[in-house]
């Protein structure tokens, strides 16, 4: 009993600290839009340093939404009858 509280509280700090990144991804990207916006238009730098940021904010996205399926699933799968015991072949 135990452990499955202790692994749905991890899952809840995970998916807490994974909004957070996302917040901080989107505020970092506010704050880099705003100093390549002084950039020429056609600039390189500004060309790559979006793309860079656009495509780190697209990976913490990903890993967000791939950790909310994967606990979704998880909870889905698992059946009525949870047993724990200190044998690992028992435990699940």
């Amino acid at each position: 009993m135990f452990q499955l509280i202790g692994a749905a509280s991890a899952s809840g700090y995970i998916i807490t600290a994974l909004f957070l990144l996302v917040a901080l991804g989107r505020f970092a990207r506010h704050i880099l839009d705003r100093l390549t916006a002084r950039l020429p238009e056609r600039s390189a730098l500004k060309h790559y340093t979006t793309a860079v940021v656009s495509l780190v904010f697209f990976c913490l996205l990903v890993i967000r939404m791939c950790f909310i399926a994967t606990v979704i699933i998880d909870s889905a799968i698992q059946g009525k009858h949870v047993e724990v015991s200190g044998d690992p072949e028992r435990q699940f």
